[in-house]
């Protein structure tokens, strides 16, 4: 197993086929995931009990709470493009905020990739809270952030009555790496818990616009069999459009996490 770095955040990994799950070097993938939050196996043929299999080095497969699964595989869900008009991912996030135990990995394999658009960018951030203002960093150390599942309920054209609310830090501390990391996403978070309205709004403003500064950004172009793991405890990830109606399927699983603090 080799280990290229790709850019601020994220390495390729080398000499590695994950469908051999006998002999995969765990340990050292795991090590290279802490250390570089995003890595990339590219090449790899696998079937969606590979995948699965693959998952398992990170944790339990999660079924996603809103999002149905493909047959005989309720964890691995499915996403096909449908046109730029309902391409739902345009918008820095990390998964599944609004649960108590977020997903601590997401793993996006390529079946069908078109032959331009279709990036996903990825921003560390680590190196987002890292160069936040000490000010701000003071500030805001106790915080915290109402995450809601709203948006997605509205989009899966779910029942309103699911909607449900959790509250996680601002400032989240990594259970592994023991380092700080900003965490807020524009998709799930509502506003600042018991902050002036304005305040909340102008505040969650400036932290996501400085939470994808391209200093912190990788970007992914995908090749069919591709695929590429994120730590969603410390990582921002942005799904691009640009294709047209051409084809892009992707199968995503994602896995058991734990409550920020």
């Amino acid at each position: 197993m080799k280990i290229k770095k790709v850019g601020p955040i994220g390495a390729e990994v080398l000499d590695v086929e994950l469908s051999k799950a006998d002999d995969l070097p765990v340990d050292d993938i795991k090590k290279a995931f802490l250390e570089f939050s995003v890595l990339i196996f590219k090449n790899q043929k696998l079937s969606p009990n590979d995948l699965r299999q693959v998952a398992l080095i990170w944790g339990k497969p999660l079924i996603h709470p809103i999002f149905k699964g493909i047959e005989g595989y309720p964890e691995i869900i499915q996403i096909q493009n449908l046109g730029e008009k309902y391409h739902t991912n345009a918008h820095w996030h990390s998964d599944v905020t609004f649960e108590e135990e977020p997903p601590d990995a997401t793993l996006l394999y390529s079946l069908e990739i078109p032959d331009e658009g279709g990036d996903t960018l990825f921003a560390d951030q680590y190196l987002a809270y890292e160069e936040l203002p000490e000010v701000l960093k003071e500030e805001l150390k106790e915080t915290v952030a109402i995450h809601s599942n709203l948006g997605v309920l509205m989009l899966a054209g779910g029942d309103i009555n699911n909607l449900s609310e959790v509250e996680h830090p601002v400032f989240r501390n990594h259970p592994e790496t023991r380092k700080k990391s900003l965490f807020v996403t524009e998709a799930f978070v509502k506003e600042l818990k018991e902050a002036d309205p304005k305040y909340s709004e102008e505040t969650l403003s400036r932290l996501y616009k400085h939470s994808s500064k391209n200093d912190y950004v990788y970007r992914h172009k995908w090749t069919k069999g591709d695929l590429v793991v994120w730590d969603n405890r410390c990582v921002l990830h942005y799904a691009e459009h640009g294709y047209g109606n051409k084809k892009r399927t992707m199968h995503r699983i994602t896995t058991s996490g734990s409550k920020p603090f």
